[in-house]
C-alpha cells in the first residue's frame, strides 16, 4: 500500500483498502452464465458487441449470460452526453467500483486518477492518467444527478456458477487499485505463493476475477483454482488484434461466432471459464473519441495507439493454464 508521500497517480488512498475475507461474507450472485467485463473504459460500441453476444448465446439455446461489470467503465467518455449514455448502458448490469468511479464519487486528495501506477510505469504515463481523470471529473460533475448511482456500487462481488466459487475485484483482494493481480506478479506456473493462498482460502473462492492492469492473462493454480484478469473490455488486449477480452464463467462450453474466440480456456469445479476475444465497431469508436480527445490531448497521446495496434502483449504470454 502506498504511502501519502506518494505522488498524484502513484497513490493508493486508504478508502481504497479491501479485505478477502469479505468476500467470503457477500451474499453471492448466483447465474448458470456470466460474462465479467474489467475496464470497458466509456467504450459502447464494444459493449454492443458484448450484449450481443450475449444474445448469441440466447439464440443458441443456452441460458442469458448476466453481465457483471467490474470497474473502470467510465474513462474515456468525458463529455456530458457520452458519460450519461455510459451510466444508463451500464446501469442496466450487475456493476462494481474501479479506482475511477471512485475518484468521480469522493476525490481524494492528492490521488489523481487513484491507479496507484508501480515505479515500473513511466512517469508520463501516469501524468496524462491524472489529466484525463481531471477532464471526466468534469464531465462527471455536469451530471451529478448521475454519479449519485455510483454511490451504492460494491468494491467487490461474489458469483456462484455451479460449483465455482468467484470473488470478483477490479485490483486485487486487498485494494481496489491493487496489482496483486498483475501478470509479473504471478508466480511461475504449477506454483502458488502465500499471499495467493491467504486470499483464495480467506475468500473461500475458486476464481479470482480481476482487470485495472490493463494486461490479460489466465493461470491455473494447485487446488482446482485460478486467476482470470482480463485486462480491458474497452481496448484491445494483444498485439495486431482489435478485439477486446472479456471473461465468462459458465456451466456450458461457450459456442461462438466465428470471428470470436477463445484466447484461453480451463475448468474449475464444474464450470467452463474462458477469455473470450470479442470483434466490436472500432472506427464507430474512434469517430467519438477523436472529436473528445483531439491530437495533443493526454487520452490521445497514451491511449490511441494501443486502441489502433494493440499492447505489446500476446497470448502464449497471456495463457498459463491447463487446457
Amino acid at each position: 500500500m502506498a504511502t501519502a508521500s506518494a505522488s498524484p497517480g502513484r497513490l493508493c488512498p486508504v478508502t481504497y483498502r479491501t479485505r478477502a475475507a469479505t468476500i467470503a461474507k457477500l451474499a453471492p450472485l448466483h447465474a448458470h452464465s456470466v460474462f465479467i467485463v474489467g475496464g470497458l473504459y466509456g467504450n459502447l460500441q464494444a459493449l454492443d458487441a458484448i450484449e450481443a453476444l450475449a444474445a448469441h448465446e440466447v439464440a443458441m439455446g443456452l441460458p442469458q449470460p448476466q453481465l457483471v461489470v467490474n470497474g473502470d467503465f467510465h474513462w474515456f467518455d468525458a463529455e456530458p452526453q457520452w458519460f450519461a449514455d455510459v451510466q444508463r448502458r451500464v446501469s442496466a448490469h450487475a456493476a462494481s467500483l474501479g479506482n475511477v468511479e471512485a475518484e468521480l464519487i469522493d476525490p481524494q486528495p492528492g490521488a489523481g486518477c487513484g491507479c496507484a501506477y508501480p515505479a515500473s510505469t513511466p512517469d508520463q504515463t501516469v501524468a496524462w492518467s491524472n489529466a484525463i481523470i481531471a477532464r471526466l471529473q468534469e464531465a462527471a460533475r455536469r451530471a451529478d444527478d448521475l454519479v449519485s448511482g455510483l454511490r451504492g456500487l460494491p468494491p467487490q462481488r461474489r458469483l456462484q456458477v455451479g460449483d465455482c466459487r468467484i470473488g470478483v475485484v477490479h485490483g486485487d483482494p486487498d485494494s481496489l487499485a491493487g496489482w496483486g493481480l498483475e501478470l509479473d506478479a504471478m508466480p511461475p506456473v504449477g506454483h502458488s505463493d502465500p499471499r495467493l493462498e491467504q486470499w483464495f482460502r480467506e475468500a473461500d473462492v475458486d476464481l479470482l476475477a480481476s482487470s485495472h492492469t490493463c494486461r490479460c492473462f489466465a493461470q491455473g493454480f494447485p487446488g482446482d483454482r485460478a486467476v482470470f484478469n482480463n485486462g480491458s473490455a474497452g481496448m484491445p488486449d494483444f498485439k495486431d488484434d482489435s478485439r477486446v477480452m472479456i471473461t465468462r464463467v459458465a456451466r456450458h462450453a461457450a459456442v461462438l461466432p466465428d470471428d470470436h474466440a477463445s484466447a484461453c480456456r480451463t475448468r474449475v469445479r464444474d464450470a467452463y471459464i474462458d477469455a473470450i476475444l470479442v470483434p466490436w465497431d472500432r472506427e464507430a469508436f474512434l469517430q467519438r473519441f477523436d472529436r473528445v480527445w483531439p491530437p495533443g490531448s493526454p487520452a490521445m497521446l497514451s491511449y490511441r495507439r494501443r486502441i489502433t495496434d494493440g499492447p505489446d502483449h500476446h497470448a502464449n504470454a497471456a495463457c498459463r493454464v491447463s487446457q
